[in-house]
């Protein structure tokens, strides 16, 4: 039997209530903006911990606390957050569901993204510019490391390709990057990441 329009309307306007005052409501599985893998510790969306059923989506803050960790899906791109950061997502203009720019405030992020529209991952320092590649960004006080783990990315203006991890570093008020080390990740969690949107593994080997 069909849902009075009455009832239907009520319902509407109380969902609209809540996401007035900024409650996050859970989404039913067939319209979940983001599918989350892993959730572990402190994780937190808008400043309120969160659940897997939770609706992620751009214009949004991630932050994780000291034990928190989390690992989804959204559009095609894969992502983790390593414990104690904050990441502000922001989406392409009329499309929230898919993330244009990834501003990493502090900690790290590991992701791979589907060919597609260009996305950035930016910090204080870095600019990381991307399209169907593979990479890992930490950024803490006056620094940022930047690894391009797969595929082609443009970091601060300078084309980065790598097949196994070509990483760099810039400090603040240093004016060029500098050749860094394969660090703070591995290439089975960027596999991994790989693996949840789809896609086969990307190293040889």
């Amino acid at each position: 039997m069909a849902r009075p329009i009455i009832t239907e309307r009520r319902q509407f306007i109380r969902d609209g209530a809540l996401l007035a005052a900024g409650a996050l409501l859970p989404l039913p599985a067939a319209a979940q903006w983001a599918e989350i893998h892993e959730l572990a510790g402190d994780v937190r969306l808008e400043g309120r911990r969160i659940a897997r059923n939770v609706a992620i989506q751009g214009g949004q803050t991630l932050s994780t606390g000291a034990d928190g960790q989390i690992w989804f899906t959204l559009a095609g791109d894969a992502y983790f957050l390593r414990p104690g950061s904050e990441l502000r997502l922001r989406g392409f203009p009329g499309r929230d569901k898919l993330i244009e720019v990834l501003r990493l405030i502090t900690g790290a992020l590991g992701a791979t993204f589907a060919r597609g529209p260009r996305r950035s991952v930016v910090t204080d320092t870095v600019t990381v510019g991307i399209r169907g590649t593979g990479v890992y960004v930490a950024t803490g006080p006056g620094q940022t490391y930047a690894c391009t783990c797969f595929g082609v990315a443009e970091v601060n203006g300078l084309t980065v390709s790598g097949t196994n991890h070509s990483a760099r570093l810039l400090r603040r008020g240093e004016a060029h990057l500098q050749m860094a080390p394969f660090e703070g990740h591995t290439s089975e969690e960027i596999g991994r990441l790989e693996s949840l949107a789809g896609r086969p593994y990307p190293f040889k080997p």
